[in-house]
């Protein structure tokens, strides 16, 4: 765990201190044993390919890299991860803040996330709810409205459903098959240029039906609702059946017990794929029916075929022989827009009754969702999430305080935890948010194969992409289309 000071630490520093930049650092990379398990068992004797290091080598060991390395080494491969950070997980992020398991980057699950929820269920992990403890309860909800927050009344609360049903009326057109975008294609080609708040401005919302919705669509989003992309916001929607209670327990109410760590560590158990940690990729390289891997440290690893599974904003990083598609390379330079924040608060005391809260404000806001994440005898746990890193420095516990008293005076933050996405040189941004024009611009140009060289990034794919969900997937199909390249 980072140990955080109060009065915050510089981003620059708090990225030296996470052992993102270097060989080493100060957090201590979660699910060793696991590590040290599979990179014990080389398994030397089992490469396919004489002339080879190895048989697959994955580029990234977030959930999409450790899916293909697992999945390949089940296949008979020799296979190798190549990871730049000190840790596995990629985007996801198992931690502790004020004697809590928190997540500082992918947290939540559901059982309408199919390649997710059969991880769960082949290695019997086991859950949470959120808030912890959970239980039925009241919930206090305060949206800022006018530049104050207020309690929405019954006939609010009426007003909002009725704009939620409406903003996504078209979902159930556009995505009548979320795992098969060309089978809407020409319709969703039809909103292709429309943004969040171009679809708010199509709508006639009084102001406080307007700023919950914006809420939620800079939430779904991770950025304005100017800079998301309205087909992807309704992909969202539609994925878990169409409706305010799935959507909401889908995104934000079912974790791992034991953090996202504990999953990867199943998987790597299981394939026991070797594992290089603070091991940057530099150059690839296709040599015929060979693909040359260089190092950072300047070592170069012979492949029969590479995996390459980072996230898409960091592409620009390798150097690739033959050079990539220029459309692939241009959608990495011009970054998704998911780049905003998510930061954990401890506040000072029990939350009075047997409640829970939440806070709700607009694309401006620097927090557009505050959420009870956990609750104890002397103090709780909250997460917010925000649009845009500019406006709030989530290390600074008095901006934080500042930004929490603006929906509830009475909270009193004690300390604030979190990660910075958009700084991780090996990430440039949170979660895969495409932007508008982006399905008809770059869609086709994703995850295709070249050679020898496969892609499996989570960031891309059908149905949960962006998700914990939508990488597993996109890590275990690579896998079958390796298997099918080499036989």
């Amino acid at each position: 765990m980072v140990e955080m000071q109060s009065d915050g630490v510089s981003r620059r520093k708090f990225l030296r201190n996470a052992g993102v930049v270097g060989a080493t650092g100060a957090v201590a990379m979660a699910g060793n044993a696991a590590l040290a398990a599979a990179t014990a068992d080389k398994r030397a004797a089992t490469g396919k390919f004489d002339d080879c290091d190895y048989d697959v080598v994955v580029i990234g060991g977030g959930f999409a890299g450790v899916t293909a390395a697992r999945d390949s080494m089940k296949n008979g491969y020799r296979t190798l991860i190549l990871e730049a950070r000190n840790r596995l997980g990629g985007r996801t992020f198992s931690s502790e803040f004020a004697g809590h398991k928190i997540e500082l980057g992918g947290t939540w699950i559901h059982w309408t996330q199919p390649f997710v929820w059969a991880e769960v269920q082949r290695y019997g992990l086991k859950l949470k709810e959120t808030p912890e403890p959970f239980a039925e309860q009241a919930q206090t909800v305060r949206i800022i409205h006018e530049g104050k927050a207020i309690e929405p009344t019954l006939d609010d609360f009426i007003a909002i459903a009725k704009a939620v049903k409406e903003y996504f009326g078209e979902a159930p057109k556009l995505w009548e098959r979320p795992y098969d975008a060309k089978y809407t294609w020409a319709d969703l080609l039809a909103v292709d240029a429309m943004s969040g708040a171009d679809r708010l401005n199509q709508l006639k919302l009084t102001p406080l039906q307007r700023n919950f919705l914006d809420a939620y669509v800079a939430g779904i989003a991770h950025t304005t609702s100017d800079r998301a992309s309205y087909a992807d916001v309704a992909r969202w929607w539609s994925l878990p059946g169409w409706n305010m209670t799935a959507f909401v327990d889908a995104l934000g109410r079912y974790s791992f017990k034991d953090g996202t760590i504990s999953l990867i560590n199943a998987m790597v158990d299981e394939g026991k794929p070797e594992i290089r940690l603070s091991t940057p990729v530099t150059k690839v390289v296709e040599q015929g029916e060979r693909v040359l891997v260089t190092t950072q440290q300047g070592d170069t690893i012979k492949a029969a075929a590479v995996i390459v599974a980072v996230p898409m904003n960091v592409l620009p990083r390798i150097a690739f022989s033959p050079a990539l598609d220029p459309a692939l390379v241009e959608a990495a330079k011009e970054k998704h827009s998911g780049s905003g924040i998510k930061v954990f608060m401890r506040t000072k005391g029990k939350l009075p009754g047997d409640g829970k809260r939440l806070g709700v404000a607009g694309s401006d806001h620097p927090l557009n969702l505050l959420v009870t994440y956990a609750k104890a005898e002397d103090h709780s746990i909250f997460v917010g999430f925000g649009a845009d890193p500019a406006k709030l420095d989530i290390q600074d516990r008095d901006a934080v305080q500042a930004v929490v008293s603006t929906f509830y005076p009475d909270l009193e933050v004690e300390e604030c935890y979190g990660y910075e996405w958009t700084l991780d040189p090996y990430s440039q941004g949170t979660y895969c948010s495409y932007k508008p024009n982006w399905l008809g611009k770059y869609y086709d140009h994703f995850q295709k194969d070249r050679g020898r060289v496969v892609f499996g990034q989570g960031d891309h794919g059908e149905g949960w992409r962006g998700f914990i969900d939508g990488a597993i997937g996109a890590g275990g199909k690579a896998a079958m289309r390796t298997r099918e390249l080499l036989g």
